[in-house]
């Protein structure tokens, strides 16, 4: 009997000890229950307040949007508390595991926390649970420094490629003009290669050839690209030679295709680049910093005969990125225009000055007119300091600031030395003779441009200026390439060499024996001066837009907005 009462006990013990441990599994797990529906609500509020700050709100909007979303998207208790704060997401300046902090410049991040009560039915007093979630949405624009459609030549184009990459096309303006308005996604892009992430893209070294064909299938994707652009895609990816390679990702230490400015290089995955400036970039990235021979694109025919040549110091970059500065004051999102020396010299073939003033002009022979010019231009650099989504393309907004680069333009007779000087400033120092005249049998009387006392060529120095520029959020809109020009050169109206040529009216000289009889052949300088003027706006219609096809801006900049991408909110802790 009392064996019985023992294993009673026994029993009863055992059955309260598993009542206890039954008891507190059910508190245990209303605890978990709770706290995975705070997560889930905070998780909610913190999406949606993320969207509103990529959408342009402040973080009174922010607020608002994540409390709403909480309390009556989640149906979350009253006796609960939804805390906001607005923020920035930063792993490369903020500390782990959020990587979150409120300060910190473009604001892109939310996190929420939710706490609440929850109340034990059996194991004694309520327990305070909380929950926290940051979401961040970062709207990314993609844009470079290039040549507006406007001045597209094909053969202005082809004859550049060609020089570049050995090929030789034959493309039409139209072609190419298809190129410029066909826009292709990242993300589409890194799937053609065959990498999974925009990390992997930026860090892939591919063989041009390749890269075109990658394009061709990236541009398949797109409802918006026509067949015609797909097919000359497909031209240009035949007709370039193996060896050829191109950095997609831009470092310190490599010249590369894409600067990608983001914390999460994943969210430039919906970010689009252009056809026709991805070409042209990764055509001057593959050929290096050796010449480019440009007399075939600079063709005046019976005018005048070019000799161009051409080398690139900095090849220019497409960025991608969001607004704003590091904290260093360096911005996120930055294209460069490239770094590029030129030379030419112009010989005219048809020399006729009308000397009819002499009254004898059959006893007046003018030799062969030179003209070498040597062309230095700085890269310039286009910055997104503002975005603004909303939730129409049309009244989204981009803020762009273009700097244009130093240039440096001079006519000498040692113009051709600045050619491969790589240790000193650009300086024409010896005067340039471009012709001489002989007149009734007497001595040449030598035509030239610069000072002989000192000696010095002609020397004109652009300094950079800046302009800040508003894009709208429509693809391939009428707003999508803006020119400014800030030192009235570059544009249809001011050229590049006209201007020289302006300041060559005042620079030009005539010696007879070593004298200076500049004052009594005045007619004579008026007349080359008049002669010249025409060539050198004639070569201007086809230099400054090859310039510009190089990605080079002289006195002139010429942004080109590719898209932006609005923010999709995504959780990141």
């Amino acid at each position: 009997m009392r064996r019985q009462r023992g294993v009673t006990i026994l029993m009863a013990a055992l059955c309260l000890g598993l009542t206890v441990v039954a008891l507190g599994a059910i508190d245990i797990g209303n605890l978990y229950f709770a706290r995975r529906e705070m997560q889930r609500t905070a998780d909610m509020a913190a999406t949606a307040g993320a969207q509103t700050v990529s959408n342009g709100g402040a973080c009174a909007s922010a607020t608002t949007s994540a409390q709403n979303n909480a309390v009556k998207g989640n149906n979350l208790s009253t006796s609960a508390t939804v805390t906001v704060v607005c923020g920035r997401w930063d792993p490369s300046a903020n500390a782990g595991q959020s990587y979150f902090s409120t300060s910190g410049s473009p604001m892109n991040a939310v996190q929420v926390t939710v706490s609440e009560k929850v109340p034990y039915f059996f194991l004694g007093p309520a327990r305070n649970v909380q929950a926290v979630s940051t979401a961040e949405a970062t709207n990314v624009r993609s844009f470079s420094i290039t040549s507006a459609v406007a001045t597209l030549s094909g053969g202005l184009v082809n004859g550049l490629l060609n020089s570049l990459l050995g090929t030789n096309l034959n493309l039409s303006v139209a072609s190419y003009q298809g190129l410029a308005t066909t826009q292709i996604k990242l993300g589409d892009l890194a799937a053609a290669i065959g990498v999974g992430s925009m990390t992997q893209l930026l860090n892939t070294n591919i063989s041009l050839p390749n890269l075109v064909s990658a394009m061709v299938t990236a541009a398949s994707k797109s409802t918006l690209v026509g067949a015609t652009a797909i097919t000359d895609l497909g031209t240009i990816q035949a007709a370039i030679p193996g060896g050829l390679q191109v950095a997609l990702g831009n470092t310190p230490g490599t010249n590369g295709l894409l600067a990608v400015a983001l914390d999460d290089p994943q969210a430039a995955v919906s970010a689009t680049v252009n056809a026709l400036d991805v070409l042209m970039a990764a055509a001057e990235i593959a050929h290096g910093n050796s010449a480019i021979n440009l007399n075939t694109a600079l063709n005046l025919g019976p005018l005048a005969n070019i000799s161009a040549q051409a080398k690139i110091i900095q090849p220019p970059v497409i960025a991608v990125g969001e607004a704003g500065t590091y904290a260093n004051g360096t911005p996120r999102a930055s294209a460069r225009s490239a770094e590029v020396q030129v030379y030419l010299n112009v010989n005219l073939l048809n020399l006729s000055l009308g000397l009819t003033f002499l009254g004898l002009p059959d006893l007046v022979s003018v030799s062969a007119l030179n003209l070498p010019i040597y062309i230095e231009a700085g890269y310039g650099t286009a910055t997104l300091t503002n975005t603004m989504c909303t939730t129409q393309q049309a009244t989204s907004q981009s803020t762009i600031v273009a700097n244009t680069g130093i240039a440096g333009l001079c006519i000498g007779g040692d113009a051709l030395n600045n050619f491969t000087n790589t240790t000193t400033a650009m300086q024409c120092n010896q005067p340039a003779t471009i012709t001489s005249v002989n007149a009734l049998g007497m001595s040449a009387v030598n035509v030239s441009v610069g000072s002989s006392s000192p000696a010095s060529g002609l020397n004109l120095t652009l300094q950079p200026a800046q302009t800040t520029l508003t894009f709208n959020g429509v693809p391939n809109s009428s707003t999508a390439y803006q020119s400014t020009n800030t030192n009235a050169v570059g544009s249809a109206a001011a050229g590049l060499l006209t201007q020289l040529a302006a300041q060559m009216a005042t620079s030009i000289h005539a010696t007879l024996l070593g004298g200076d009889v500049s004052a009594a052949a005045a007619p004579l300088l008026s007349a080359l001066v008049s002669v010249l003027n025409p060539i050198l706006a004639s070569l201007d219609a086809l230099l400054v837009p090859l310039l510009q096809l190089l990605g080079v801006q002289i006195g002139v900049s010429t942004v080109h907005d590719l898209g932006l991408a609005c923010g999709q909110a995504q959780l990141v802790y």
